[in-house]
């Protein structure tokens, strides 16, 4: 089975760059290879020229503190056996910081995402998902990275404190001009914390491009199945909404032949059965795999 298959992307300084898909389709697997957390089995990542990909051990160590992941498990990513305040200052140790300053950065790091000193001698399962979640960010603000990957950052916070992570995420890539890679599969998210955006099934991109032309026009089928299950407040909106998904996903180890999406395309041809798509430039910055556009 390939994971990812075939996919093609970059992301420069203080720019957004949003991963959309159904559950299973490669988004958290893309994001790894991205930070050498996995091995590719064929192809390139390149970070400011250098392939990751050829860097030593030793080298990849001096560059994590630029490339940082918030994992979308909280729970999986915090040693239990650590206290909070070792998880946050075990990666400034690594890297070197005097240890009289690590106290001041841990408690401004907390305060940024609305979390007390209180918290600092307690353990992972004596927080709340939402505080989990958290630690994961400020452990990856804290290196000041160039690059993150943000899988589902927001995923389990309550209301008012995911507006406040998700504004510093964008201050962060502002301000400091770090790259994002927003992982997500919802969709009000990716409008709103991305500028351009790939659509993954299976494996792979089906669309790309800019991201307000994507809600406004979306190209490929499923694509727009995607941005007519949205849902609105306006009830004539509801009962007029079309194109929604049905079916579940093939299974990723027996995709089918031809385009992926045929199985669940109210729109597939015979060519669609038989031959897959390839990414196509359809102007406007957009590029969709689809024999019918």
């Amino acid at each position: 089975m390939r994971a990812v298959d075939g996919v093609s992307l970059s992301i420069s300084r203080g720019e957004s760059f949003g991963l959309v898909g159904e559950s299973g389709c490669g988004k958290s697997t893309l994001g790894k290879l991205l930070l050498r957390m996995l091995e590719p089995t064929a192809g390139r990542v390149s970070y400011q020229g250098s392939d990751l990909g050829l860097l030593s051990e030793g080298d990849m160590k001096g560059l994590r503190p630029k490339l940082q992941p918030i994992f979308q498990d909280a729970d999986g990513s915090l040693d239990p056996r650590y206290t909070v305040y070792r998880l946050l200052a075990e990666p400034l140790q690594i890297q070197g910081m005097e240890r009289r300053k690590i106290g001041g950065m841990i408690q401004d790091l907390l305060g940024r995402v609305n979390l007390g000193t209180e918290l600092l001698e307690r353990h992972p399962h004596e927080l709340s998902g939402g505080q989990r979640q958290r630690i994961g960010l400020v452990r990856a603000l804290a290196m000041k990275p160039d690059f993150i990957v943000a899988d589902e950052p927001a995923a389990s916070l309550d209301l008012s404190v995911q507006a406040q992570v998700l504004d510093l995420l964008n201050s962060v890539r502002e301000r400091d001009g770090a790259g994002l890679l927003y992982v997500s599969h919802n969709l009000r998210m990716v409008r709103l914390m991305t500028q351009r955006l790939a659509i993954m099934y299976l494996g792979k991109f089906m669309e790309t491009g800019d991201t307000e032309s994507f809600f406004t026009k979306p190209m490929h089928p499923y694509s727009q199945m995607l941005v007519s299950s949205l849902l609105s407040l306006d009830p004539a909106k509801r009962r007029a909404r079309k194109n929604m998904i049905t079916g579940e996903p093939p299974d990723p180890s027996d995709a089918p032949g031809g385009c992926r999406f045929h199985p669940r395309c109210p729109y597939r041809k015979p060519l669609c059965l038989h031959e897959e798509p390839g990414l196509k430039d359809v102007g406007n910055s957009t590029k969709v795999a689809c024999h019918l556009v």
